[in-house]
């Protein structure tokens, strides 16, 4: 009868050991997904603050393209002038 007694006292303070290290752990595991939520909605605001100055900060390859060759134009223009007038003068 003793033995009964010293099994399911063991048992019981074995599983209240057990559930109150996976309580600390479960309340451990919920603190950290709160901050990782956090952090994951600070990324994506900053994510979307980047998208959003992107056009201002930054231009695409097309638009350089386009500008460069205006800028070419221009200076086949003042180039040709240049030529031109040396040669009439």
């Amino acid at each position: 009868m003793e033995f009964n007694w010293l099994l399911q006292l063991a048992t019981t303070l074995g599983i209240g050991v057990i559930g109150y290290f996976l309580k600390t752990s479960m309340t451990e595991i919920k603190g950290q997904i709160k901050e990782n939520a956090q952090r994951v909605d600070n990324l994506e605001k900053e994510l979307d603050d980047l998208r959003s100055d992107l056009p201002f900060i930054y231009t695409t390859r097309e638009d350089f393209i386009r500008t460069m060759n205006n800028v070419d134009k221009k200076l086949d223009k003042i180039h040709d002038s240049m030529i031109g007038g040396g040669r009439n003068g």
